[in-house]
């Protein structure tokens, strides 16, 4: 199968969209599994990067 880069820019998109769509949780392994085959940063993986960052400061005598 030959698949240009046009192609690959859709089913990458198809798959983070569909990823972000569900709940459940091995079917968004499966999309994560075949967005790495194709060399694409997960949507997973983006989602650890900017998630929730807690500020973990001691100096609760202000």
């Amino acid at each position: 199968m030959n698949i240009d880069g046009n192609d690959k820019a859709i089913i990458e998109q198809a798959l983070k969209a569909a990823a972000a769509n569900t709940t459940d949780y091995q079917e968004i392994c499966q999309y994560e599994s075949v967005l790495e085959k194709l060399g694409t940063k997960s949507v997973g993986a983006n989602a650890k990067e900017d998630g929730f960052r807690y500020d973990y400061d001691d100096s609760s005598d202000v």
